[in-house]
């Protein structure tokens, strides 16, 4: 599928809409859309172990990546 060729075709098919209602749910979709955020569809578990890391290297736990690149090499 050619993304710009689909885009080209949504215009079109936008252009040739004649009822307001319409267009007003796809403005809605197009606005729901932008405004999603990854961190919001991410699992809890996800969340809570992201948080759990971010708090470690803030109290300066963790590995530094040159390090762990070492590490991985080795395995």
């Amino acid at each position: 599928m050619n993304i710009e060729a689909e885009k080209l075709k949504l215009v079109q098919m936008i252009l040739n809409i004649n009822s307001e209602t319409t267009i007003d749910k796809i403005k809605s979709l197009l606005k729901n859309d932008a405004e999603v955020d990854f961190w919001d569809e991410l699992h809890d578990d996800v969340k809570a172990g992201v948080e759990e890391a971010i708090k470690e290297l803030d109290e300066g736990g963790g590995i530094p990546h040159s390090e762990a690149i070492k590490m991985l090499k080795k395995w």
